[in-house]
């Protein structure tokens, strides 16, 4: 036993001096240059290429880094056997991602590839101006040769696009509104925000399921058409009109709007706005990919339509002036030193600075549509006009559905039928007969019963009031509100509205 010790010792003793003798003559930079060349030589008979994406990039943060450690952490991607879970602040969802010096196999239009996720301890600084992690982390793409101008480009793209979807979706989504007075909060923005919790879905939105489908896919046709915008040379935004009868579901479409997009909501208070350039100012913190929201415009600010000609363009512009408050007349301050023009808001819906962003879409609400001046009205601003209307029979299935789990089949035919001919009579708003469920919703079949008896009631009161005519059976309430907005459309002034906007945007300040 000795002598194996002592056989060790000597083995040792030379291993020792064969590695100082190496030293000697294989200095480091003569086995670095080596080593250089040797790997030189290894990449032109290996069939891969390699690439490496770092944490910081100098001194600043890599964003393809975080996109890739996004993207990677889909169910999709993922197939390591050893992952770590995350949750970032203002998440609604846990991701899972590599962990240290783990790798995968990812696969894209049938090429694949591997990702390989390097961790290693960082050389202690001396001195820094920017502290830097102590660990160095960064991904390696390995890709074969013959693929590397195939997918690399596309690929990256892929990545960052599909890393700013999964962001969107596990970031919960905020409601903002203007700050009082114009004042600016903490970080400087004109917005406050805060979650944004709203349940509503197109599901559960008392409306006709024909005229929610032509909505979506609305919705979903302007979501995935940024190419077809840049072609025709749009701006990437889209105007919604929601108007109708107070308790009819505007609130609720614009939250189900935003749930079905995943997108955040501005909602614009005008009455904090002091001046057209405060308002393009808001216009221009506002983030892709939102909506914005104006809603009882009617009310908000005074935005009556014209209802007497004017002889020049000039005179026009001294009664276009909009008070904050929306109760005195044109022209009259509100006392506050609120004052916008109906120019600022038609630039801030259509003009130059509406296109200082992309992929938003502005919501306007009114319960009187007959009010609004045209120009305000048009396509290219509202692009598309939505009629909020009373409870009909679908909607009114919608109801029973949400708030007593009734399907079709689990309600007397014969309610059904009777229901189905008092509820367009009735002109009852979703709100009234939600409220008329919600009551009873312990009892189900008094719910049903006590509804069809508040229809009953409210149809014979319209009926002897005269607000019904004609066999067909409509309602002349609906009839009004067609023939309402053809006239606000048809005013004699919209055929004015290119030159008297063109004057007012000379003469408007800010």
């Amino acid at each position: 036993m000795k002598e194996y010790w002592t056989s060790l010792a000597s083995l040792l003793g030379v291993l020792a001096f064969c590695q100082s003798l190496m030293n000697s003559i294989f200095p480091p930079e003569l086995r670095f240059a080596f080593l250089k060349c040797f790997n030189r030589v290894f990449q032109l008979f290996s069939s891969f290429c390699y690439f490496d994406i770092t944490e910081i990039d100098g001194v600043n943060t890599n964003e393809l880094y975080n996109a890739v450690q996004i993207y990677l952490s889909s169910s999709v991607s993922i197939a390591g056997n050893r992952l770590s879970l995350t949750r970032a602040i203002n998440s609604s969802s846990i991701t899972f991602g590599l962990s240290n010096n783990d790798s995968i196999v990812d696969t894209f239009n049938a090429v694949t590839v591997v990702w390989e996720h390097i961790v290693t301890q960082r050389q202690t600084q001396t001195f820094a101006w920017r502290p830097m992690p102590e660990e160095k982390r960064g991904f390696t793409l390995r890709i074969k040769k013959k693929d590397k101008n195939l997918i690399l480009d596309s690929y990256l793209d892929y990545i960052m696009e599909r890393a700013g979807e999964i962001r969107r979706k596990n970031q919960d989504r905020l409601l903002y509104t203007n700050s009082r007075g114009g004042s600016l909060d903490a970080r400087g923005l004109p917005w406050e925000s805060v979650p944004f919790k709203h349940p509503s879905t197109f599901d559960t939105l008392a409306m006709d399921p024909a005229k929610k489908k032509q909505i979506m896919e609305d919705l979903t046709d302007f979501a995935e058409c940024q190419s077809f915008y840049q072609k025709t040379g749009r701006a990437w935004k889209r105007g919604y009109l929601l108007y109708g009868p107070p308790g009819t579901g505007k609130s609720s479409m614009i939250a189900a709007m935003a749930n079905y997009l995943g997108y955040d909501i501005y909602d614009l208070e005008l009455t904090e706005v002091k001046s057209n350039s405060e308002l393009r100012k808001l216009l221009m913190k506002t983030s892709s990919k939102s909506i914005i929201v104006i809603e009882d415009i009617d009310c908000s600010i005074n935005l009556t339509n014209r209802n007497k000609k004017q002889s020049t363009a000039e005179s026009y512009y001294e009664q276009e002036t909009l008070t904050g408050s929306g109760l005195g007349g044109l022209g009259e301050d509100s006392g506050n030193g609120n004052t916008i023009t109906l120019s600022g808001l038609l630039n801030f819906t259509d003009g130059l600075w509406s296109c200082c962003g992309s992929e938003r879409i502005f919501v306007f609400t009114t319960n009187h549509i007959e009010k609004l001046d045209p120009a305000l009205l048009r396509s290219g601003r509202m692009d598309m006009h939505v009629y909020m209307s009373y409870c009909t029979f679908p909607s009114l299935k919608i109801l029973l559905r949400n708030y007593l789990g009734y399907e079709e089949g689990d309600i007397d035919d014969g309610v059904l039928k009777e229901m189905e001919e008092v509820v367009d009579k009735a002109e009852m708003t979703p709100a009234d007969v939600s409220e008329a469920l919600i009551k009873n919703r312990r009892d189900k079949d008094r719910a049903v019963r006590e509804l069809l008896e508040e229809l009953r009631r409210r149809a014979e009161r319209n009926e002897k009031n005269g607000k019904m005519r004609g066999q067909n059976g409509r309602l002349i309430v609906a009839d009004d509100v067609e023939e309402q907005e053809k006239r606000a459309l048809d005013s004699p002034y919209a055929e004015e509205e290119e030159e008297i906007e063109d004057s007012i945007c000379k003469n408007s300040d800010d």
